[in-house]
């Protein structure tokens, strides 16, 4: 009978788990804390206390592959600063799921913890980006919450805004259902926490991921349109491509048109969207990979990031020139006059002597260019040449990054002006038709250039949003 009685003792030593139903209570001696109650009151100098009786502590409860580790424990249970110092001893227990596919920074947003969840996100920003049970990540989940407390809703609000700062990338993640954070702002009708994506996203140039497409095929405008949500759609039209179909082949605006929400205003601007979106039809990616590649496309492939380091030499080589040139301009060979002189008759070309025998120049004014005839046509037309050349090369490598190089573009327009106005003043007077036909002719050259761009961009765009595709995907 004695024998019976000592085999749960000594299984329990060898098996110190199975004496409890916890799997965080310490095997140590009687006047120690156990590790729930080192949680518990939050004591970081009592969790090194024991670890310290049992290096091993944290591995030998933390074993399987969906573990409840002390760090869920702790999260879960707001306590704070032992949370971060488990996360700095065991930095893969942050992103592990437990049993029931939660990580502890998932515990903490379930339980309201928001002090334990800005904690952690300092610790590790990716943490936003571990997706739990239904793909949800920390990010879905807050999108997806709304309580009735204001000061709860303010709190989240502030948490959405400080997650998508810290961790950019996080905008991109998916549920099971293929859903983005705007996805469930909208299915839930949180219009605040949707004004708090939408303002993100666009300061971010990331408008795209409005129309990605959930499962069934639905867009965000889709979903408002379902949802009957007028203040998202207002918003929404302009950034997203309102011709988009979801699996059943209904656009956003065809939604609304059989499910009105009786916004009158709402309903006169779908009406008119409707008008201008029949006359672009869907065009299936498959469609558009299958045809011939457009100017625009050529010019990427050919100037974009094909060999960046000969793009960077081409532009290198370029400004040089072009800032040459421009200087050759502003100091041309023989100089200009210092002074002004009109001697002789408009219609004169030549020095000759008065009765005295000292020799009369030319007409001219200061600021003229010295060099007359053959000489000035040449220099004038060759350095102009050269100069637009390379201004055009400027502008053909900046087309791949349209729009973010329309700053470059504006600003080669205005030294361009400048050039072609600095060869309108330096002329002499008496080539004046031959001034102002180089003058307007360059002028109009270079308008062309500049525009010739934007419409082969422009054009592009078009057939860009005319393509219906899945998305799910973020080019940065």
């Amino acid at each position: 009978m004695a024998l019976f009685m000592l085999l749960p003792v000594c299984y329990s030593y060898f098996h110190p788990s199975s004496t409890s139903k916890s799997p965080l209570l310490l095997h140590s001696p009687p006047q120690t804390m156990t590790l729930q109650e080192a949680i518990a009151t939050d004591d970081v100098n009592e969790l090194y206390s024991l670890i310290e009786l049992n290096e091993k502590l944290l591995d030998d409860i933390s074993k399987g592959p969906f573990p409840n580790t002390p760090l869920h424990d702790a999260a879960g249970k707001g306590k704070t600063k032992v949370a971060m110092e488990i996360a700095i001893l065991k930095p893969s227990f942050a992103r592990k799921l437990n049993r029931g596919g939660y990580s502890p920074m998932h515990l903490a947003l379930q339980n309201k913890h928001y002090g334990t969840v800005m904690a952690l996100m300092t610790l590790n920003p990716k943490l936003i980006r571990v997706r739990g049970r239904g793909g949800i990540t920390p990010l879905h989940f807050v999108a997806r919450e709304k309580r009735d407390n204001e000061e709860e809703n303010m709190k989240l609000l502030e948490l959405l805004a400080e997650f998508l700062s810290a961790c950019k990338s996080s905008i991109e993640d998916l549920t099971n259902q293929c859903e983005t954070a705007v996805h469930l702002a909208v299915k839930r009708g949180n219009i605040e926490v949707f004004k708090v994506l939408f303002g993100w996203i666009k300061r971010t140039y990331l408008t795209e991921i409005l129309d990605w497409k959930d499962e069934d095929g639905n867009t965000v405008l889709h979903i408002a349109a379902l949802e009957q949500q007028p203040e998202i759609i207002k918003l929404l039209i302009g950034h997203v491509t309102e011709i988009a179909m979801n699996n059943q082949g209904m656009t956003a605006l065809k939604i609304f048109q059989e499910n009105p929400c009786g916004d009158q205003d709402l309903a006169k601007m779908l009406h008119r969207l409707g008008h201008v979106a029949s006359w672009f039809q869907p065009l299936p990616l498959s469609q558009f990979l299958r045809m011939e590649l457009s100017f625009f496309q050529k010019s990427t492939l050919w100037f974009g990031l094909r060999d960046e380091s000969a793009r960077d030499i081409i532009l290198i080589m370029a400004t040089l020139i072009a800032t040459t040139t421009y200087q050759a301009t502003l100091s041309p060979p023989g100089g200009y006059w210092q002074d002004n002189s009109s001697n002789l008759l408009p219609n004169s070309t030549e020095v000759s002597a008065n009765s005295s025998g000292i020799a009369i120049e030319k007409p001219h004014r200061a600021g003229n260019i010295i060099m007359t005839g053959s000489d000035l046509y040449t220099f004038t037309v060759l350095n102009s040449a050269v100069f637009l050349a390379s201004i055009g090369t400027i502008w053909v490598t900046a087309i791949p990054l349209l729009p973010h190089t329309f700053m470059v573009y504006f600003s080669v327009f205005i030294l361009c002006v400048a050039y072609f106005t600095s060869i309108a003043v330096e002329f002499p007077k008496s080539n004046l038709v031959m001034r102002n036909f180089l003058a307007v002719s360059y002028v109009s050259l270079v308008i062309v250039v500049l525009w010739l761009p934007f419409f082969v961009w422009m054009k592009h765009l078009r057939v860009l949003h005319r393509i219906d595709a899945t998305g799910r995907h973020l080019k940065v």
